[in-house]
């Protein structure tokens, strides 16, 4: 019994349990008291009897309530017995004193008020008021007939009503300090439980930052060397392999990006850092990473880019990327065959908006129309649940899409039937910063171009992307058909696809070729085109093509290729860096361009070097010891000399949490190379960067 009393009372129980087993027993001792003046107010024993009865049925309900845990049935039905049909019996039993009884009144009103939900609270609380209103209105006789007649029956009504307001008070007073001190403890506990959410929040979030910082300091050495490997001649075997190795490291990467990004959503953070971009650049890294990811498949990826849209857009360029990322990584994970397709479009909203609608449709496995509703909220289910389509990987990937989507503004959407493919199309809201568009070229109608694709389809795709820059286009069918145009016009480009190059090997070796020679090929393949001067890697799209005609080095165009379109041999570069592999790694890159590369371990050593040497950029590591990236970079401006303050800095970091970018251009950085660091992203940043002067073009031809 000590025990079952007990648990009544335990704090750990359900709180709502807990105060209602607490107020009942106020309840319980409050009739006791009213039994025990009862031979002292009432002449009438059957009160005595009515008002222990009550008290029994508070009992009653109370273990009821603790035995089925349905506490507001047993709320309800003990205020419509207390109020409804004690309170009338003891209004008659008490000679009808209605003074005293409607103090009583209260005591059942408040039972309901402190114990019920507020709406069920009000309701029963208006009736129960209306009840009583009606219920002295119509009492034929409102004064006791003999009350003064009798001085006895005078100062018993009087103090009748003063032991009322007593026993009244007093409960209701215990009651309401009760409530108060159990909101002022839940309070407490909240607040408690605050400071240790946020403490755990602060934990999981340095401990997520120092894990990605941890995870990418090695996978710079990986992925720079591996970029290295595959600049230089290596069997297909040998390629074949490296490329398996990026392939990894690029989904290692995405999930270490996707997991600070379940950090900042799981507690309302997702924050948006807004800045101009280049939307042909970003769509180039991540066509270039689906590209090294589908090396693997045999699916075909098509890329269709409306050539009109504004080239700089402004928003946060790092989201927009992922949502990019994870709709195309989804559509890879549920498609065994056929094809993927990346559309971009877009629909101007006004004088300096438009809206970015992108379309990412796979002929995969599809999805079931039951699951369609539940696609973009997070997955609970457990790993190795094949059919929902967020099953593979963390399952995180489209709920994030919809958080992020959703703080931008715009829509998400999907239409899918199950076993015939998915489109999902994503709408966002972006300003504008510049009339350029994202692929331009300039006197379209000088060039003319010969296509000798795999496939219809992939020939079909090709030609629509040149007709829609008004480039003449020929598609040829076959060799005889490929020699016979070639004969027939003059052409500014063949474009020969790397598969069906033994078929016309023959043509291209007996004749004279001056056209320029453009093979088409997949990222790993080995160029098997001897007289290409160019390779154009899959998918093929108008930001390649516009590119290569244009002359411009990019990830896709190898210009026999990559191995250097450019030069630095006058420029001196200096790396600092804590680790001594990532130093290796951008000295072996910056050496393709024959810049003098010095490099130091602390930023104590790069004021020394910078004060003692002339250097044209540098490229300064964040986390370091003793003094950091941004301690170390406000020492090199306060340098004196024009030739540092013009001096390009670049923050070289691990640090790729929302905002990065931001901290460092803020902190005074010329720009912002995240780790892994490959031969693309260096590129761009010495081509940006260096001097006009100190970048020299020179002949592929001359490159070992």
């Amino acid at each position: 019994m000590r025990a079952f009393i007990r648990s009544l009372y335990n704090k750990e129980n359900n709180d709502e349990m807990y105060v209602f087993n607490v107020i009942h027993t106020i309840c319980i001792i409050g009739m006791l008291l009213i039994c025990s003046i009862i031979p002292v107010y009432f002449a009438d024993i059957r009160a005595f009897y009515l008002s222990l009865g009550i008290s029994v049925l508070f009992i009653l309900t109370m273990a009821e309530g603790n035995r089925t845990r349905n506490i507001k049935r047993c709320i309800i039905f003990m205020s419509v017995i207390f109020n409804l049909v004690y309170m009338p019996m003891m209004y008659y039993l008490f000679n009808r004193n209605i003074n005293a009884i409607p103090v009583y009144f209260l005591f059942g009103l408040m039972y309901s008020v402190l114990l019920l939900d507020p709406k069920t609270a009000t309701i029963l609380g208006i009736i129960e008021i209306i009840f009583y209103c009606a219920f002295l209105a119509f009492s034929r006789n409102f004064v006791p007939a003999s009350l003064e007649e009798s001085p006895r029956d005078m100062f018993i009504s009087y103090t009748g009503t003063v032991v009322a307001v007593v026993i009244v008070g007093s409960c209701a007073g215990a009651i309401l300090r009760f409530r108060f001190r159990f909101y002022e403890a839940a309070h407490e506990n909240a607040e408690q439980l605050k400071a240790e959410a946020m403490d755990a929040y602060i934990a999981k979030d340095m401990f997520l930052i120092n894990m990605s910082h941890e995870i990418r300091t090695p996978m710079n050495a990986i992925v720079g060397n591996v970029d290295l490997l595959l600049d230089q001649d290596v069997s297909e075997r040998v390629s074949e392999s490296v490329y398996n190795i990026l392939n990894s490291c690029n989904a290692l990467l995405s999930i270490t990006d996707e997991l600070m990004d379940l950090s900042k959503s799981e507690n309302g953070e997702i924050e948006l850092f807004a800045s101009t971009y280049d939307l042909s650049e970003l769509l180039m890294e991540v066509i270039n990473m689906m590209a090294v990811r589908l090396t693997e498949s045999n699916l075909d990826f098509y890329v269709d880019i409306n050539k009109n849209i504004p080239k700089f857009l402004y928003g946060d360029a790092s989201k927009i990327r992922q949502l990019f990322v994870n709709i195309l990584n989804n559509a890879v994970k549920f498609t065994d065959s056929g094809h993927i397709s990346l559309r971009v479009d877009y629909r101007i909203i006004d004088n300096d908006s438009v809206e970015l609608i992108v379309d990412v449709e796979d002929t995969g496995i599809g999805i079931r129309r039951e699951e369609l509703d539940s696609l973009f909220v997070r997955s609970d289910k457990k790993p190795g649940q094949k059919d929902n389509y967020n099953s593979d990987g963390s399952g995180l990937g489209l709920a994030i899409c919809a958080e992020i989507v959703k703080e931008m503004k715009g829509e998400i959407s999907v239409l899918s039937e199950y076993m015939s493919g998915s489109t999902f199309t994503i709408k966002i809201p972006q300003k504008f910063t510049s009339m350029d568009t994202i692929a331009y070229i300039p006197d379209p109608r000088s060039y003319r171009i010969l296509v000798f694709e795999k496939d219809e389809d992939n020939a079909a795709h090709v030609k629509k992307i040149l007709d829609s820059f008004d480039i003449e286009t020929d598609i040829a069918r076959g060799a005889q058909d490929l020699e016979r145009l070639m004969n027939i016009n003059k052409y500014s480009y063949v474009f020969i696809s790397n598969e069906r190059y033994s078929e016309c090997e023959s043509v291209l070796n007996n004749r004279l070729v001056s056209e320029k020679i453009v093979a088409f090929c997949k990222i790993d393949d080995n160029v098997q085109i001897s007289k290409a001067s160019t390779v154009l890697t899959r998918p093929i799209h108008m930001l390649n093509i516009a590119a290569l005609i244009k002359n411009e080095t990019n990830s896709y165009v190898r210009d026999y290729a990559r191995k250097g379109g450019f030069a630095c041999p006058t420029a001196t570069i200096l790396v600092v860096d804590d680790n001594h592999t990532n130093l290796n790694v951008a000295a072996a890159i910056l050496s393709k361009y024959e810049a003098n590369v010095l490099t130091t371990l602390t930023g104590r050593d790069c004021l020394r070097i910078l004060k003692e040497q002339e250097v044209d950029m540098v490229f300064l590591d964040y986390m370091m010891p003793e003094m950091n990236g941004i301690d170390t970079l406000e020492r090199i401006r306060k340098i004196p000399g024009s030739r540092i303050a013009s001096m390009p800095v670049i923050a070289l970091t691990a640090n790729v949490v929302s905002g990065a970018r931001e901290m460092f251009l803020e902190a005074g950085f010329d720009d912002f190379l995240a780790k892994p660091i490959s031969i693309d992203k260096m590129e761009r940043i010495l081509r940006k960067y260096l001097r006009r002067e100190l970048i020299v073009p020179r002949n592929t031809s001359n490159v070992k």
